[in-house]
């Protein structure tokens, strides 16, 4: 009664995904945490892109992303004057920030901020599609 029946050379439980279907799966899996750690982007497949709101979708294969610094902004509010008085010029904020801009090989573009202390998700992320995702070979098309 509580054996059950298999067939043979079928896996009852586990993948039945090929090694490249594996590595395809991890590949979108891994894009997708990149982009989340940066936030305000989202990757999507068939056929596979980055989507952010408001803003066109550009495709991954040979995207070309650049991390860019701003200008760092240091600002003194009245809060701090009132709370410290003279030494509110010493406690500056520093309101830095990176811009991301994705560009598509069919000239579709995302330009995204964040805050500077995602620099490295940012860089991570270039990183990767720059490596894992060049553009279609067009060798042919001379």
């Amino acid at each position: 009664m509580g054996a059950t029946a298999t067939q043979e050379g079928v896996e009852m439980f586990g993948s039945k995904k090929t090694p490249e279907e594996k590595a395809a799966a991890k590949a979108i899996t891994d894009l997708r945490l990149a982009a989340s750690a940066i936030g305000g982007m989202m990757v999507r497949k068939d056929p596979l892109r980055f989507t952010a709101p408001g803003q066109m979708d550009v495709p991954v294969a040979g995207a070309t992303i650049t991390v860019d610094r701003g200008e760092a902004a240091k600002r003194v509010t009245a809060t701090r004057v009132a709370l410290a008085g003279p030494f509110a010029l010493l406690m500056k904020k520093d309101t830095t920030q990176l811009f991301i801009t994705i560009e598509g090989t069919d000239g579709s573009v995302i330009i995204l901020g964040c805050p500077a202390k995602k620099e490295l998700a940012a860089r991570k992320l270039a990183a990767l599609v720059h490596s894992q995702h060049p553009a279609p070979d067009d060798s042919d098309a001379e």
